[in-house]
């Protein structure tokens, strides 16, 4: 009994030791697929799960969460989550901004009033208002950017112009739709009001 324990100890530790070593939310692109075949997106992590949708080989695709056998990745989709396989899956990291454990290529959003804002990979932010009459966009080079100290790597701080950006990995709503969201960023700014500061959701983009 306690070899057949050890052999299985051993064929499930590879996988355990990977699983442990992924930090999400972050991208994967779907493999061992074959070219004439789909990947399903699952209703729940379950291969009885409902089939709610299909990703192509090769398809980049971000997933925000494990489930708790680690088999099993939450992604965003249409307008709520589904479930993928993660054995279909090998790691397309997000870029990094240089020197820093920050991820770009992010897309983000909030309400109330309405603003979009981009982390772009030539280490560009885009911000753009849409409280006034005509939306208003501002593009900053990001100066600098740090990882929260004991925190690392789940929240961030940068720099662009006049913008202060924190961007933490962590479970975020959006309040219009069922989905759960991997990453939070929050937007500081100075306003003829004084400080202006704005939370919303982000996703990676495409």
């Amino acid at each position: 009994m306690k070899s057949l324990l050890f052999i299985i100890a051993l064929l499930l530790s590879p996988f355990a030791a990977q699983a442990q070593r992924l930090i999400l939310p972050d991208v994967f692109a779907v493999t061992g697929v074959a070219s004439n075949d789909t990947l399903n997106v699952r209703q729940a992590p379950s291969g009885s799960s409902t089939d709610i949708g299909d990703l192509y080989p090769n398809e980049l695709i971000e997933v925000i969460s494990l489930s708790d056998d680690s088999k099993w990745g939450q992604i965003i989709w249409q307008e709520g989550n589904g479930w993928i396989a993660m054995r279909f899956l090998t790691p397309s990291p997000l870029p990094h901004f240089p020197n820093s454990e920050m991820p770009m290529r992010i897309s983000c959003s909030g309400t109330e009033p309405f603003w979009t804002a981009v982390i772009w990979p030539n280490q560009m932010f885009e911000f753009t208002d849409y409280s006034g009459a005509n939306q208003e966009s501002q593009s900053r080079l990001i100066a600098q950017s740090t990882t929260a100290m004991g925190m690392q790597p789940y929240s961030f701080a940068f720099t662009a112009g006049e913008y202060t950006g924190l961007l933490d990995r962590a479970e975020c709503s959006d309040g219009m739709s069922d989905r759960t969201y991997g990453w939070q960023l929050r937007i500081i700014n100075p306003s003829l009001n004084g400080l202006q500061l704005r939370s919303g959701c982000c996703q990676a983009a495409n």
